[in-house]
């Protein structure tokens, strides 16, 4: 990024939201409500099933809402007001396949500021950066085929494909699954920089550990209802209500936990632990 950009704030406002299926409609949302402030992070969190990924794609505008409306900057994103701000949303796919698409990587990335109708000179300085964000160095993998790269490897290019556009509101969709350890540290570090940069996150998610890292605030989805939304509740009633959604509680505050100390303190990252516990 060439230097911070002032987050989208996101609402939704009782979103709801069916699949037909044998000419019956399965609710997928139901009367979803929820605030995420200007450069602000949320962990989108549930089980398999309880409308993660379809809530990220209302948002995106991929699909419409039945009923209620979702807000960019307090602006209906619907509305004709709404739609440059929608341009400034970002969605990563779960599956990296199903983003790229061209025979060089470079083309890949260049697909989305070339859309914008962005200049030419642009669109290569974008795409030498979103490379090298995603530690993908350009002159290195610029020219190789999408599908000649590893998984952990498309992962990162289908997120510079993203990031090219210079997104203010970020959506992710279980970024995490099937990488490698390794990959998933570079992957969290990407996204801790997009934080610093002034992006706003939604990350949807299985890892806790992770989203406690990376995220200022939870919205826990059960059926496509909302049955969380704020910053992390640490008490009793969050641990109970993290248990009825089959979520475990984030390791470092379990362990915080455990050590008799304020869970209020319990560190993000494993390095903060350790300062901690010097």
């Amino acid at each position: 990024m060439t230097g911070p950009l002032r987050g989208l704030a996101l609402a939704c406002r009782g979103v709801s939201f069916s699949y037909e299926e044998a000419r019956a409609a399965i609710p997928a949302l139901r009367d979803v409500s929820f605030k995420l402030g200007a450069g602000r992070s949320l962990a989108l969190l549930g089980a398999s099933g309880s409308g993660k990924s379809t809530l990220l794609q209302v948002i995106k505008g991929l699909d419409a809402p039945e009923a209620g409306e979702v807000l960019l900057d307090d602006v209906p994103a619907a509305a004709a007001a709404g739609a440059e701000l929608r341009r400034q949303v970002g969605l990563v796919f779960q599956t990296p396949e199903l983003q790229l698409f061209a025979t060089s990587a470079r083309e890949d990335v260049a697909f989305g500021p070339r859309r914008l109708g962005w200049q030419e000179p642009d669109v290569a300085a974008a795409v030498d950066e979103a490379l090298a964000l995603v530690g993908l160095p350009p002159e290195q993998f610029g020219g190789r085929h999408p599908y000649a790269l590893s998984g952990g490897e498309q992962r990162r290019l289908a997120l510079a494909g993203v990031l090219a556009m210079r997104p203010r509101l970020l959506l992710l969709d279980e970024p995490f699954v099937s990488l490698d350890p390794a990959t998933r540290r570079e992957l969290a570090k990407i996204l801790l920089r997009l934080r610093a940069d002034g992006v706003s996150l939604v990350l949807a998610t299985h890892d806790v550990d992770l989203a406690w890292a990376l995220c200022d605030e939870v919205l826990v989805l059960d059926a496509g209802r909302v049955v969380a939304a704020g910053p992390w509740d640490l008490g009793e009633a969050g641990r109970e209500l993290r248990e009825a959604s089959r979520l475990r509680e984030p390791f470092l505050v379990d362990l915080w936990r455990r050590l008799g100390r304020d869970v209020a303190s319990a560190p993000r990252t494993v390095a903060e632990a350790a300062e901690a516990l010097r």
